[in-house]
């Protein structure tokens, strides 16, 4: 990404304002440098990287692995071309270069990111199998997902991605003359960034969710469907606003965004058709509309909080439909503290109960706590502590992998 910084204090030559547009307008016509070639991936900074890369190119990609990735490099390079016609269908919208897939393969960590204004996916080929889903093909998912964020957010872009931002600064300084002081300290700014991106975090997240709706690499699941039935019943949904954004979350919450992000999406599709997905990334690309709120109406003809005020109404009828003849017994939490609660067991006597815990972290991974059911006392138990338990006769159902 290209920063551009006006810094224009009291100029030392007086120009005639006209000149000072020019050259206003001479720069902003430089091309910015590494955007119109594709940067080798042997100057990417990965493990490994001893290892020869090799490129497998086809119509639209170019799919970069190292030593050892010819399979998957294949597997990923047919996935990308079978999903690129439905994908650019939907959003009326082709990339401008073929999108670079770099595939890395030497930690023991999944994920996908992609790099839009770049044009370029990076995935790890680790399988995620997150607790919080259900059970997808990773491939096939996470290649759709990503090149979906390229496709959508580039066809939302009010400008150019060689362009994304303008940064515009003004200074005043000081009237500080000396030898050895060209301007004093600054006493004055002014700074005004424009813009060329404003998707909200739901609106990207749940349409890369979402895909097409004949293309069921990821879905809606049950996973999924707890968490969003247990906010809304509890009246703890995100706002419109607080979905917008992945800042001040904590992970749990952060996954919320992904989930109700995927579930509006879902609404919008079945409620206006498929279309309005393009409708509405098209009028975020329109002059002056920066407020998702504002973009829903110009797509949808309503406003977007009434939208979003429906959406949520309706899901409540749902699930309260759902929840109205059952009968809920008392609650005692074991672990009110982590999100992240599997394998409760109890010992041979009944006095202890062993599950994994997240207890005390933000993050996913899990450590084995021991909690004494008389005195309600939690115990963390280290790598090395985990085979006196066993030896002692207390069977971990949930195994030794705490990571």
């Amino acid at each position: 990404m290209r920063l551009f910084l006006f810094n224009i204090p009291t100029p030392i030559v007086r120009l005639h304002p006209h000149w000072w547009m020019l050259l206003l307008v001479l720069w902003l016509m430089i091309p910015p440098d590494g955007l119109s070639q594709q940067r080798d991936p042997r100057f990417y900074d990965y493990p490994q990287n001893h290892l020869s890369w090799y490129t497998i190119e086809s119509p639209h990609f170019l799919v970069h692995f190292q030593e050892g990735n010819s399979r998957p490099a294949q597997v990923i390079s047919r996935i990308a071309e079978e999903i690129y016609p439905d994908v650019t269908a939907l959003y009326d919208y082709e990339p401008d270069t073929k999108i670079s897939i770099v595939l890395n393969d030497r930690l023991d960590y999944a994920n996908g990111a992609a790099f839009f204004l770049d044009n370029k996916i990076e995935i790890w080929l680790p399988a995620l199998d997150s607790p919080l889903r259900g059970t997808h093909n990773w491939l096939r998912n996470v290649i759709t997902h990503e090149f979906v964020h390229i496709i959508q957010i580039q066809a939302s872009m009010k400008g150019s991605r060689r362009r994304p931002i303008t940064y515009l600064q003004w200074l005043s300084y000081e009237d500080v003359r000396r030898p050895d002081v060209l301007y004093g300290f600054p006493s004055g700014v002014i700074s005004f960034p424009l813009s060329t991106v404003g998707i909200p975090a739901w609106l990207a997240e749940g349409t890369a969710q979402y895909q097409r709706s004949h293309i069921l690499y990821d879905y809606w699941d049950s996973h999924r469907d707890m968490i969003l039935r247990t906010r809304i019943l509890d009246g703890t949904q995100l706002s419109l606003e607080m979905m917008g954004t992945f800042a001040s979350k904590t992970s749990i919450e952060r996954e919320v965004t992904y989930n109700q992000g995927f579930a509006f999406t879902n609404y919008l599709s079945e409620t206006y058709g498929e279309p309005i997905l393009n409708d509405l990334s098209r009028a975020f690309a329109q002059r002056g509309v920066f407020d998702v709120s504002k973009a829903l109406r110009t797509a949808t003809g309503t406003d977007g909080h009434q939208v979003y005020n429906e959406w949520v109404e309706s899901l409540r009828r749902h699930y309260q439909n759902q929840t109205s003849e059952r009968t809920f017994t008392p609650i005692n939490f074991a672990e009110p503290d982590g999100f992240f609660n599997f394998f409760p067991t109890l010992s041979p006597d009944g006095t202890e109960l062993a599950y994994l815990s997240n207890r005390g972290r933000d993050d996913s991974r899990v450590q084995l706590f021991i909690r004494n059911l008389n005195t309600d006392e939690h115990q963390m138990v280290s790598t090395g502590g985990i085979q006196a338990y066993q030896t002692s006769g207390f069977t971990l159902s949930c195994g030794l992998d705490l990571e």
